[in-house]
């Protein structure tokens, strides 16, 4: 790509030097620089991208652009840009021939079930015969081939070289999860979704946003003209409030849904047990009815707003019954592991108050004698969540025990001392252990047959942030391994039973 004649088509650059030049990638961290690159100084969390212009010099970077004057380089091309994040977005969207636009893509926001949600989706993708791709917190996927991922919805050269992959693996659908940061960091700036879903919105990543309403208007960014999405349908749970708010001020064509009339897609009746949930749809389609797999109240809503956005792109009935009933679950979201003990272990990425909340819920509503939750909160995150998850866990749980999530830089002990002020306020009983292993080995010990033992936090995540380093840490693997130690022990009895 010739960095003037994909220029041309951005207004407001102010250019020096040989424009006439070819480029041979975008990047946004002078570290991935390579000869011929166009380097971006964006503004990160945590340093400007101006103190690194530099470096990408010097690694060979063909053209920088930064919002500030560049000091003079001879003949290297610079562009002085109004807004660093549009300007990486729109130069992003040209050098990799507008992927987004070639493909009917389903973008998924909103606090909790992004995950879940867009997993449905691919499996209704499926039963389709459509060939997809699946973007977001687990991971990346391409016609069911997994790729690696760092953030939920990745910087935007990162997004349009995935979505070219897809279309050159001959997809023509895809569902994204489209996060807050990546919203208001311009990440998904200009990128074209046919869908557009908003499940819910409850505090979360209010150390980024500081308020609910900064973080509303962070979601109401993608279903808004300014962010040139051009989304065609927005699905919208107008039972959550913020839902109906949206569905209010946005102008886009709108399917809501809910079990409250007068939603579009809306539950007409609903069985819950611990092998899955049956469920009747009433939908601008006609009534659909099936047998999913998947438990509990919060992943109700999560197949309607699947059920929402299939039917928005003109997808079967049949077919999209068919993806629901296929889909056996959604790695670390309420994930059980069997090892052969008398009691259930669930693994769930319940990290925020609502999240945790729903999650006990539905816990509550299934068979038990006991529930037994192990959680905890991030580090360097949201502390105002932190006796607000402590409380909810001591009023739903028989006992709760507080551990470490991903501590980051802040000290363990202290994160458990801001729990602790809500886990005094319920009647269950707790304990507080900062070891992450040693909390989930004390719920399994203390776990009799009928019981449920509940591992909250981290889901599907695979390590455990401790200061500025990375560990492995798996709570599925954790505690299927201890399950056995603790069935091979002498502490179990010859019926496997564990003791009271």
């Amino acid at each position: 790509m010739l960095l003037n004649a994909a220029i041309a088509h951005v207004d407001g650059i102010k250019t020096r030097g040989d424009l006439a030049i070819p480029i041979e990638g975008i990047s946004y961290d002078s570290r991935m620089v390579k000869k011929g690159h166009l380097f971006v100084a964006i503004k990160g969390e945590k340093t400007d991208g101006d103190r690194f212009i530099r470096d990408a010099i010097r690694l060979g970077a063909a053209a920088v652009a930064s919002e500030n004057e560049v000091e003079s380089q001879g003949q290297l091309a610079t562009l002085r840009v109004a807004d660093a994040r549009t300007f990486l977005a729109q130069i992003s969207i040209l050098y990799f021939g507008n992927p987004a636009s070639r493909l009917k893509l389903t973008a998924i926001t909103g606090t909790n079930g992004k995950t879940t949600s867009s997993y449905l989706m691919e499996s209704i993708y499926q039963k389709t015969d459509l060939r997809s791709c699946l973007l977001g917190t687990i991971g990346n996927k391409i016609n069911g081939k997994p790729f690696a991922t760092v953030h939920t919805t990745p910087e935007s050269p990162d997004l349009m070289s995935f979505l070219n992959q897809a279309v050159t693996a001959r997809c023509t659908h895809g569902v994204l999860e489209v996060s807050s940061h990546a919203l208001a960091l311009k990440r998904a700036f200009g990128a074209k979704f046919t869908v557009a879903v908003f499940t819910n919105l409850t505090p979360d990543h209010l150390d980024f946003h500081k308020d609910m309403e900064s973080y509303y208007q962070a979601k109401r960014l993608l279903f808004l003209p300014e962010n040139q999405n051009r989304i065609e349908t927005a699905v919208v749970n107008t039972d959550d409030p913020y839902g109906r708010r949206l569905a209010s001020e946005i102008r886009c064509p709108t399917l809501t849904y809910g079990f409250n009339p007068p939603a579009d897609v809306r539950i007409l009746e609903s069985r819950y047990h611990s092998d899955g949930t049956d469920l009747k749809i009433a939908t601008p389609a006609g009534e659909m009815q099936f047998s999913s797999p998947l438990v509990g109240l919060p992943n109700a809503y999560n197949i309607m707003a699947a059920v929402g956005a299939a039917l928005s792109l003109d997808i079967d009935t049949s077919a999209i019954c068919a993806g629901i009933e296929f889909l056996r679950g959604v790695p670390g979201r309420l994930e059980s592991i069997n090892a052969g003990q008398p009691f259930r272990v669930i693994i769930d990425y319940a990290h925020t108050p609502d999240a945790l909340k729903k999650l006990l819920e539905t816990i509550a509503d299934l068979p038990h004698n006991r529930i037994i939750t192990v959680f905890g909160c991030g580090g360097d995150r949201d502390r105002t969540k932190r006796p607000v998850m402590g409380k909810i866990a001591a009023q739903i749980s028989d006992y709760a025990i507080a551990t470490s999530d991903n501590p980051r830089t802040e000290d363990p002990l202290q994160i458990l001392a801001e729990i602790e002020v809500g886990l005094t306020k319920g009647p269950a009983k707790f304990t507080l252990i900062p070891n992450r292993r040693e909390a989930i080995a004390k719920a399994l010990l203390l776990a009799g047959a009928g019981d449920v033992v509940v591992i909250a936090g981290k889901g599907h995540e695979t390590y455990q942030t401790i200061g500025t380093g990375s560990f492995p840490f798996d709570d599925r693997l954790v505690a299927q391994e201890l399950i056995i130690k603790l069935l091979n022990s002498e502490g179990v009895n010859n019926k496997g039973e564990f003791p009271q």
